[in-house]
């Protein structure tokens, strides 16, 4: 199970560059063009394959009996977890009827 932990450090990695992402949207905080196109493709991409990936590997090994939680660490799952969570309303904001409305 170390390709669990690998992936879940991948999606880790992944789910910092999401939130760095997204923090771009709202907020302009880096004026260099080339770090931000970097921040933006990887948490885009990268970030909406490998969160759901690893949380449906997650839902997997505890459906079979396995549970995710003694092999990988505890926080380390929360926050792909959460990370999830935080795509998925995302998702849903974007995807509002009324959010194009003026």
């Amino acid at each position: 199970m170390r390709w669990l932990i690998f992936l879940s450090r991948v999606a880790f990695i992944c789910g910092i560059m999401v939130i760095l992402a997204f923090t771009l949207l709202f907020v302009e905080w880096n004026k260099g063009e080339t770090v931000s196109s970097t921040i933006i493709t990887s948490g885009y991409a990268l970030g909406l394959v490998f969160i759901p990936l690893i949380n449906l590997i997650y839902l997997v090994c505890w459906i079979t009996g396995k549970k995710p939680g003694s092999v990988v660490p505890r926080w380390l799952l929360l926050f792909n977890i959460a990370c999830l969570f935080l795509i998925f309303a995302y998702i849903f904001y974007i995807n509002d009827p009324y959010y194009h409305q003026k």
